[in-house]
Formats: structure tokens, sequence, C-alpha cells
């Protein structure tokens, strides 16, 4: 066993990992809010109902990616792939909305 696999402590691993989804979904929160900014003017109210949904796929994936990884002494493993579809699904969103907003006069 290494050093530093024994240095770091035991459960250290999963906060890390609930941490980084939390991170990952406030980061595509304020990605939604940048892009809903800038292409209101070009593509109107689409452009906010674009946003309302990335954000709650963003949140659906906040809170699934902190359950999962829970400081429960046995959090559940399961990998069946919600949050990260919910994340791919907001990002697809917000790309679709700048291509959209790159077509639109």
């Amino acid at each position: 066993m290494s050093e530093l696999a024994r240095a770091t402590p035991q459960g250290a691993q999963p906060e890390r990992t609930a941490l980084s989804w939390q991170r990952t979904s406030l980061t595509t929160v304020a990605g939604a809010a940048v892009i809903a900014r800038h292409t209101t003017d070009q593509m109107g109210p689409a452009a906010l109902v674009i946003m309302i949904a990335t954000l709650t796929l963003a949140g659906a994936a906040f809170v699934l990616g902190r359950t999962r990884y829970s400081t429960q002494p046995e959090p559940s493993r399961r990998r069946d792939g919600r949050a990260p579809f919910a994340l791919a699904v907001a990002i697809a969103g917000m790309a679709a909305t700048e291509l959209l907003a790159l077509v639109v006069p």
C-alpha cells in the first residue's frame, strides 16, 4: 500500500466525489444563466425555457450525486447513470441554445 493511500482518511473519497458532483452541477447552472442572459435578446422566451430546463436537470444531478455519495455508513453504489445523463442533457440543451442563437438573426 502506498504512503498516499495510507494517509488518505477512510471515507474521504465518497465525500470528494459528492463535492465534485456539486461543483459540476453548480457550474452547469452558472453556464445556463450566462447563456440565457446573452441569448434572451435574440431568442426571447425560448432561451428562458431552455435555461429553466437546464436548471431543473442540473438540480436533479446535484441531488442524485449528493444522495449517492452521502456520508451514510453504506452509501448506494448503484451505477444507473441518471446523474450523468441529466448533466449531459442539460449541457446539450445549452449547446442547442447557443447554436440557435447563431442561426436566429
